[in-house]
């Protein structure tokens, strides 16, 4: 079984909030790591920014193809 690495997929909205939402923690990680406001809840971006590409992932390789 061979799987189609790069194929077509309709997104939902829903996969394509959670993908904008994780790009935007990373910016906010990457542009404001030294700020006084980030810095007490750099653990909770990070966490977030782990967890949200999840979804876009399992909604990609769920409908391969045998």
């Amino acid at each position: 079984m061979i799987m189609k690495l790069f194929k077509s997929k309709v997104w939902s909205p829903v996969v394509v909030a959670c993908l904008m939402w994780c790009s935007i923690l990373i910016g906010i990680i990457g542009g404001a790591y030294f700020s006084d406001f980030t810095m007490p809840y750099i653990w909770i971006f990070i966490l977030i920014t782990i967890l949200l590409p999840i979804i876009p992932m399992i909604s990609y390789f769920r409908d391969c193809e045998s």
